[in-house]
């Protein structure tokens, strides 16, 4: 028997990979239809099958329709083999999960915290949920952790960088530190990629494989996904449409320092700036009342203006507008089928899809919108902690690192 050389044995790897991906992508089908796709000869693939059943990651699922002979025999993934936990933090609050390998959600808890409280409160908090979850389920082993971030993210290093607004987290050790509580290797990623991998994969972009998802929250970042693979950039900084400079200027400067950034005019912080200062010259009757002296957030803006609040809704359509020439520019350049706005400052949809997607079409490419679409991502689809599930599982279940971690058997 000839030895195998370090590039038939990657060569190998990465078939039985592919075959993994194909069986997760399409439960039920059969020896014969992965042969067909790969063009593979069958002998190989019953091979690389009968691989990845001993690893415990397949299983077969019944059988198929005779078209003469035998009945073939269905293949799925064995999601049930280990867990992954899955994190996703926020300015105001975070949540964690436990997962099976097919991202389906088994336990969950999400709790309300303040993230400028700094790394080292907030993971030992984050790390307190996890253990309680994982006390009450004991069955399968922990392979990964996967950890949303809302900020900017070195993806290979596992660490934030250049966190807006928040300098303590700057280079903080996130990865490791789970890593090495948890024992597993842990990924961590900038929360929109993660909600764009989500909705890919969870969402209303599963026929899609060209997005972007912007997360409208405190700040303002955007997802990219091409040919049904999230775009990081060089060092993780594609997508980060914040500091995209915009006509109108802002009464504030920005965390970058300039005054124009287009999260000082449509990010959370910035409408709740806005509904202060409607509040304080006069222009809003109804935030003033609403307010009484307390700190405004986004919400007061959108509670306003669904109250029937002029002002209010004229600073909802000028912060839609900059986004809607900010995403003209990403459509533009990226000709993507579908874009998606998600967070909380997307309770006020009503006023700011519309304007966005006139603006958009308005300012792009007949070519770059003629199949588009533009919409809200729904806020209960928890995308989230499904694309922190899946950046971790897809890795797993790669080529580099399959059948280096422990599955349970099927049973």
């Amino acid at each position: 028997m000839p030895l195998l050389t370090e590039g038939s044995l990657a060569a190998s790897r990465n078939l039985t990979a592919r075959l993994l991906d194909r069986i997760r992508a399409m439960p039920g089908t059969t020896r014969a239809e992965l042969a067909a796709h790969t063009g593979v000869s069958r002998s190989n693939i019953a091979d690389r099958v009968a691989e990845l059943v001993e690893l415990g990651l397949v299983v077969e699922a019944g059988t198929g329709r005779s078209t003469g002979g035998r009945a073939p025999v269905q293949l799925a993934l064995n999601a049930g083999a280990a867990a992954v936990v899955a994190v996703d933090l926020g300015t105001s609050g975070f949540e964690v999960a436990l997962t099976d390998l097919g991202a389906n959600v088994f336990a969950h808890r999400a709790v309300k915290w303040q993230i400028e409280k700094g790394p080292e409160a907030t993971l030992r908090r984050v790390e307190r949920e996890i253990d309680r979850i994982l006390q009450d389920n004991t069955k399968r082993p922990i392979a990964g952790v996967g950890v949303g971030f809302p900020g900017p993210v070195r993806f290979p290093a596992g660490r934030p960088t250049s966190a807006p607004g928040m300098p303590e987290w700057d280079d903080y050790p996130i990865g490791d530190r789970l890593a090495g509580r948890y024992g597993v290797e842990t990924w961590v990623d900038n929360e929109a990629n993660l909600m764009a991998l989500g909705e890919l994969r969870r969402g209303a972009a599963r026929k899609t494989e060209d997005l972007v998802f912007v997360k409208l929250g405190s700040g303002i970042g955007a997802g990219i996904v091409q040919g049904g693979e999230v775009r990081r950039g060089h060092l993780g900084g594609a997508g980060d449409i914040a500091h995209v400079p915009v006509g109108a200027r802002s009464a504030f400067p920005c965390w970058c320092g300039k005054a124009s950034c287009l999260v000082t005019v449509a990010g959370g912080i910035a409408l709740g700036h806005s509904a202060k200062a409607l509040a304080q010259n006069g222009e809003s009757p109804i935030l003033r009342q609403r307010l009484g002296g307390r700190t405004p957030l986004a919400e007061d803006l959108l509670a306003a203006a669904l109250a029937g609040d002029r002002a209010s809704v004229e600073v909802l359509e000028l912060a839609a507008e900059q986004l809607g020439r900010t995403l003209a520019i990403v459509v533009n350049l990226l000709n993507p089928g579908l874009v998606l706005l998600g967070g909380r400052v997307m309770g006020a949809a009503d006023f700011i899809l519309p304007v966005v997607r006139r603006t958009v079409y308005a300012s792009s490419t007949p070519l770059a919108t003629r199949e588009i679409r533009i919409e809200r991502s729904d806020p209960l689809g928890h995308f989230g902690i499904v694309g922190a599930a899946c950046t971790a599982i897809d890795a797993l279940l790669g080529p580099d690192r399959l059948g280096t971690w422990s599955a349970v058997a099927p049973r």
